[in-house]
């Protein structure tokens, strides 16, 4: 259903459109429209191009403001490392268990060889950014001797794999998912079993 007409700032009636983005693409995938954009967010495709330029330039601003919530921990690193990449691992596992992005991934898999250009889009920045920017939360931890130096990609890859565990597979296949105290369990035996693993040998003082 689309909004109703009303006066409305730029941030409101970017946020608007992002609600229905983000919406229609739990129902259609990749083969969202801009018209359909357009409708449901109650404003004209003129509008829209005009304030996005195109529908990769909407799925990327979408995607940007998915990672700024995710890893708004993540934005400096002020000595703390339990704190930060517990609330970044609980975030990151609320946000992908939504029933909108579930809906979403599934018809994502199923229709990447369809739209290869989208996919990959959606992966470079989401899953590559998101991966990117917490090895570099995680380098600046390694640096200050909060953790073992060694290859932060790696480390990132592991900690987020850790985190989502079987999650993923449970939404595919349709199975009954954690809940979100289940959830919020996993994410402190995952960043504590990768605290433990990537322990410095001499942990700084204000670690």
């Amino acid at each position: 259903m689309a909004y109703p007409d009303s006066p409305t700032t730029t941030a409101e009636r970017r946020q608007r459109v992002l609600d229905a983005v983000r919406a229609l693409m739990a129902e259609q995938g990749f083969r969202v429209s801009m018209e359909a954009v357009a409708q449901r967010a109650g404003c004209s495709k003129q509008t829209l191009y005009a304030q996005f330029g195109s529908k990769n330039a909407l799925l990327q601003d979408l995607m940007h403001e998915h990672l700024e919530i995710t890893t708004a921990r993540l934005d400096a690193f002020d000595g703390q490392v339990r704190a930060p990449l517990l609330a970044f691992a609980i975030e990151h596992l609320e946000r992908i268990s939504a029933p909108d992005v579930v809906a979403s991934c599934r018809l994502f898999s199923a229709e990447s060889p369809q739209f290869p250009e989208e996919a990959r889009s959606i992966w470079r920045d989401g899953g590559e950014t998101l991966l990117s920017r917490l090895a570099s939360w995680l380098s600046l931890a390694m640096e200050a001797g909060c953790l073992r130096h060694d290859q932060p990609h790696v480390a990132a890859e592991m900690l987020l794999s850790m985190m989502v565990g079987l999650d993923l597979e449970r939404q595919r296949f349709a199975v009954p998912q954690r809940t979100s105290d289940q959830r919020r369990a996993w994410a402190e035996l995952a960043v504590d079993t990768f605290l433990r693993a990537y322990a410095p040998t001499a942990r700084a003082a204000h670690c």
